[in-house]
């Protein structure tokens, strides 16, 4: 069977105790027997590993720190919560705004608090905090590490924790730049509307600019935007009867129903082709693909 490798953060991946490879959000992978009992270890830089014998029951109860995809015909394990190696108390970032002192530290595991002469919250934040930098606007702190980016409300609601390139807050509008994790290096473009209790996504749009050639295909791009922004849309409740075919409005609400109650949508290597994520218990997802068929920029079909 084909298993791929995904840790949060770059590995060190031994199989029976030999070197395998390296992992991080990339998707690699190898043909392997469920029924050898392979002994896994994911071992991070600076962090404890993570070991697990990797067996059929694999498919029913994920080990402690992994998240299990299962694909049609492959198993995808993505190492990502790692014990911490060093427990004493270190600051990591400390800024003090007006009423309030934002601290990241990390004992353990990373964490923020924030302190105020009315309120006190702490809040775990992922491995990649461990070098940050804070920052408010109006209402809103802003945490940004290397690699993400997280926004809290002042009440002590954490509104949104992402992996950004870019992003800029205007206000209560905040839009950023998110890279997809596939080989084709893409990129979304999204906006969120800040409240004191959520971050509301309110467009989102997929930038791709070459195929595997490098040279660009108007018709594929326009396939692929479209199958991407339906999906979206029907998993945040947005309007999808734009990308329906005459035909096909009238079933609108049939077609919602026929995808179900999905988690996530994934690219893949085909531009009328999704994956949509389903969660069936703690750390374990299936993934089924729906294909569309799609006439003059307007879907005809979908299938799954």
């Amino acid at each position: 069977m084909k298993i791929y490798f995904l840790s949060s953060i770059p590995c060190a991946l031994t199989v029976n105790g030999a070197f395998f490879g390296t992992t991080d959000r990339f998707e690699r992978f190898a043909e392997v027997s469920l029924k050898d009992n392979l002994f896994l270890t994911f071992t991070p830089e600076n962090a404890l590993p993570l070991s697990f014998f990797l067996t059929e029951n694999i498919r029913f109860s994920p080990p402690e720190g992994v998240d299990v995809y299962l694909l049609p015909s492959a198993i995808a394990l993505y190492a990502r919560d790692f014990p911490p190696r060093d427990a004493t108390l270190n600051v990591i970032s400390q800024k003090r705004f007006d009423d309030a002192l934002v601290t990241v530290f990390s004992q353990g595991r990373i964490q923020c608090t924030v302190q105020t002469q009315d309120n006190f919250f702490t809040a775990p934040l992922p491995p990649s905090f461990a070098h940050c930098e804070l920052s408010r606007s109006k209402d809103f702190y802003l945490l940004r590490s290397p690699a993400q980016l997280a926004v809290f409300h002042k009440n002590g609601n954490r509104l949104l924790l992402e992996t950004v390139l870019d992003y800029e807050l205007n206000g209560d509008e905040l839009t950023a730049t998110l890279p997809l994790s596939d080989s084709r290096n893409r990129l979304a473009l999204c906006k969120w509307h800040l409240s004191d209790t959520a971050a509301t996504l309110e467009t989102f749009t997929l930038r791709q600019t070459h195929d595997s050639a490098g040279e660009r295909n108007e018709a594929r791009i326009a396939d692929e935007l479209t199958a991407f922004a339906f999906f979206e849309s029907v998993l945040l409740g947005a309007p999808y009867t734009p990308f329906l075919s005459d035909s096909l409005v009238e079933n609108a609400d049939q077609i919602k129903d026929f995808l179900g109650n999905f988690q996530a949508v994934t690219l893949t290597s085909l531009p009328n082709v999704c994956g949509l994520v389903y969660q069936k218990g703690e750390r374990l997802f299936e993934v089924k693909y729906f294909t569309l068929q799609i006439e003059n920029g307007k879907i005809v079909d979908v299938q799954g």
